[in-house]
């Protein structure tokens, strides 16, 4: 018997315009409904996706693109704070107004936050004040937990810049109260808020098996493979009196320490006696952080209470925030002194121009880029420790680091050390495989952290898989918890620690053979993807040297333009979202079959503003979904997913200039003249867009046609999965057996199975190629739909 869906205040969700993306539990429907909540048919239009699928492309074009907030709904979220309050004698309310004194969120942002700094009469706190208040049964002073006050480790704070793009807009749907107030600004998406800190809620994973059972919790399942959960981020830590915080060190001049009890004594001796050069205060600080409890890679330019150390008058040390007022530079200048030469990435990129822009981001941040590894440089980009240029640059002392810690650093604006095994150049020349033999799965890790652990895997040339199956050869555990965990043990996959890829990495390939050791068998690490320190002490030995900048070069510094919108931090550009207003109702009521039902693919979300409201004025709808939309309105053949799933489907793909043309005429026109057509893609493909729809008209692409798709496809399964329904086709949620497929086959009254898989999942597929049955790649599905063709010659696995 199922339990009653738990009420919501009537108005909780008011302010929220939701877009669902994929299968959603339907009573997380009937809540947002409740609470009033707005559903929308358009990403573009929504405050926030639903979402049970991180992987789905949607979800990450909503995070990436649309620079929204993707939920993933807890019914402990908000209404355990909303119980605490209420339940004390407080009251909560939806709207930030004159009669709320207090408002709760998590970190200092947000239009609420803004709104509420400027008033100055209502109290800004954290939940932990909430929490505090009931444990001690009176009223805290509101002073000691406003959110300016948080800090975050390292490590936290990497994963939060991750999710940054995702609070931006996370305004509506906000709580206030009376008494004290909640906002979801509060409370990131994979960070459900509990009463109890640090309580632990973890997402269990189901595992799957080969066996006939035609059971409910079978159904959606494949061979042997495990989903990956996903458990809670840590919270932030609430900032110490003064003088009881961890001790800083300065970055630019020390060694980083490590924790005394990892180092064996005589190289603890060594660094220590490194330190004896070190002016007094410098040194002071150094040790004051020698203890396992305290992070290893901290700046001293955050904290304003380090004297700087005594320094030639014309020199000034690198740190932007504590610079002497004459010589204050803006932060975006943090690069400032640093000259970088990069080895090992052009001979990769088969795009030169991306070596060009990373150029002018470096030098947008005050950096600069030389053609040539020269006495000057400071710093070489490079992925691999083989190589001529790197030996002479550990020579000269000049810092070696990756790409990756460079997206680091113009992330936080910060220059730091490397502290992360991916910030250091692999031990192995570009392109060697150590792990060429393993197949890796990952358990306990979310977000940032499992990002990287995907890239480390691939850096030392083994396969990734999200799900678990029993051809996998080793589990990389945050903690020796969770359903795959426990799966891993009965089928004696070894369960590693993250540190473990990370030696690898460094050069320690003993660890290959030392699964079973217990280094890398203890779990629920502070920092997992630490390096250990042996293995990088040389690298960062160049960190002693600090980056020098004449008062001259900060006097005369002119930083280039501003980079454009579509360049941003990352070394990768991407676009942000504009904020969407709110659209009016549509000004026309036409009949069903007179309204367009309309979808848009490859615009910028301002420009599908524009087109929304014209279409709006003009009478039309945006389509709920791709099977109900009548008009695709595209500039160019573009392989999306709402181009691959609308081509089966839609009557018209167009271009802009029909809507165009239909708001100067006041009336929806033929389409005859303004008919999709891309001519440099239809070479490319061996196609005709106006053919392909024709066909599509005619009868659905895989009408009749049965599918079974492995999980680590790429694009994802559901994304495969929409395509493929569109076209008519029906997805297998179990994977056949070689007797199902030969029936099947023999049997001409049954639908033919058509498997479809990757590289990462050929051990999926053993039995297949042994009885000498096809698999095809995704571009079965892709191009096929394109145009409208099935091709079982040319793109077989």
């Amino acid at each position: 018997m199922s339990e009653p869906a738990p009420e919501v205040p009537e108005d909780l969700f008011r302010e929220v315009k939701y877009y669902a993306v994929g299968d959603i539990d339907p009573q997380v429907i009937q809540l947002l409904k409740a609470g009033k909540a707005k559903e929308v048919s358009y990403n573009a239009l929504a405050s926030h996706i639903i979402s049970e699928d991180g992987d789905n492309p949607e979800v990450g074009e909503a995070r990436e693109v649309f620079d929204l907030p993707v939920v993933k709904v807890s019914s402990e979220d908000r209404s355990a704070l909303w119980a605490l309050v209420t339940f004390h004698g407080g009251n909560c309310q939806l709207n930030l107004n004159k009669k709320c004194t207090h408002l709760i969120v998590p970190e200092p942002k947000g239009e609420k936050y803004e709104r509420a700094v400027k008033r100055g009469s209502i109290k800004i706190v954290t939940p932990d004040w909430v929490l505090d208040c009931v444990s001690e049964k009176s009223r805290k002073d509101e002073a000691f937990y406003h959110p300016r006050l948080i800090i975050y480790e390292e490590e936290e704070e990497e994963e939060e810049e991750g999710d940054n793009e995702e609070q931006d807009s996370q305004n509506e749907g906000s709580t206030e109260k009376s008494s004290a107030a909640s906002s979801p600004e509060a409370s990131p998406p994979d960070q459900p808020f509990s009463p109890k800190p640090r309580a632990e809620v973890s997402k269990g994973e189901l595992m799957f098996d080969d066996s006939s059972d035609s059971s409910p919790e079978k159904q959606e399942r494949s061979l042997n493979w495990a989903p990956a959960e996903a458990p809670p981020l840590t919270t932030a830590q609430r900032r110490l009196p003064q003088g009881k915080g961890p001790g800083l060190i300065n970055l630019c001049a020390n060694v980083p320490p490590v924790p005394g009890d990892i180092l064996p004594p005589d190289m603890r001796g060594n660094l220590m006696a490194a330190g004896q050069n070190l002016q007094s205060s410098e040194r002071s600080e150094m040790l004051g952080t020698w203890s396992p409890a305290v992070r290893t890679l901290r700046n001293i330019t955050n904290n304003a209470d380090i004297q700087q150390i005594s320094r030639p008058s014309n020199v000034a040390h690198v740190s932007f925030r504590k610079l002497k007022a004459a010589f204050r530079i803006p932060e975006e200048g943090f690069l400032l002194g640093c000259v970088f030469a990069i080895a090992d990435y052009p001979e990769q990129m088969s795009d030169k121009q991306l070596l060009t822009t990373w150029k002018r981001i470096i030098q947008a941040h005050g950096g600069t880029v030389d053609p040539t590894f020269t006495s000057r440089c400071t710093h070489l980009l490079c992925e691999s420790q083989v190589s001529s240029m790197y030996a002479q640059a550990l020579r000269e002392r000049k810092r070696c680091v990756t790409a990756h810690w460079l997206n680091t650093v113009l992330k936080k604006k910060k220059l730091v050390p490397p502290h992360r095994a991916l910030h250091f150049p692999v031990a192995f020349p570009p392109g060697g495989k150590p792990c060429s033999h393993h197949i890796i799965s990952v358990t306990g890790f979310v977000d940032n952290d499992r990002d990287d652990l995907k890239l480390m895997a691939y850096l030392a040339g083994a396969k990734y898989t999200g799900y678990l199956c029993r051809s996998n050869t080793v589990l990389i555990c945050k903690e020796p918890s969770g359903l795959k965990y426990e799966k891993a043990k009965e089928w004696r996959i070894p369960c590693v620690n993250a540190q473990w890829l990370g030696d690898i990495l460094l050069g320690n390939f003993e660890a290959l053979r030392q699964v079973q050791f217990s280094r890398y068998t203890a779990f629920n690490l502070p920092d997992p993807f630490a390096p250990t320190p042996h293995l990088v002490l040389s690298l960062l030995d160049a960190w002693r040297v600090p980056v020098k900048v004449t008062a001259e070069l900060l006097m005369g510094v002119r930083l280039p333009p501003k980079l454009k919108p579509n360049e941003v931090t990352n070394i990768q550009p991407s676009s942000k979202r504009a904020r969407i207003e709110d659209l009016p109702p549509p000004t026309k009521k036409l009949t069903p079959e007179l309204t367009p039902y309309v979808l848009f693919t490859g615009f910028e979300p301002v420009q599908v503003q524009q087109y929304i409201k014209k279409l709006y004025i003009l009478g039309g709808e945006v389509a709920e979904s791709t099977k109900k939309c009548t008009h695709l309105i595209a500039s160019k053949v573009t392989r999306t997913v709402k181009f691959l799933t609308a081509i089966s489907v839609v009557k018209h793909i167009v271009t802009p200039e029909w809507l165009e043309e239909c708001f100067k005429c006041q009336k929806f026109i033929d389409e005859q003249n303004y008919i999709l057509r891309d001519a440099e893609a239809e070479v490319l493909f061996s196609f005709s867009l106006e053919e392909s729809l024709k066909r599509a008209h005619v009868s659905p692409l895989f009408k009749t046609k049965y599918f079974y798709i492995t999980p680590g496809i790429c694009p994802s399964l559901a994304t495969m999965k929409a395509i493929v329904e569109c076209a008519g086709g029906k997805v297998l949620s179990k994977q056949p057996s070689f007797r199902k497929l030969m029936e099947h086959k023999q049997n001409k009254s049954l639908s033919e199975i058509i498997l479809i898989s990757c590289e990462n999942d050929l051990h999926l597929c053993r039995e297949y190629f042994a009885r000498g049955i096809d698999v095809h790649n995704a571009e079965f599905v892709l191009t096929g739909v394109l145009t409208q063709t099935l091709d079982y010659e040319s793109y077989p696995l």
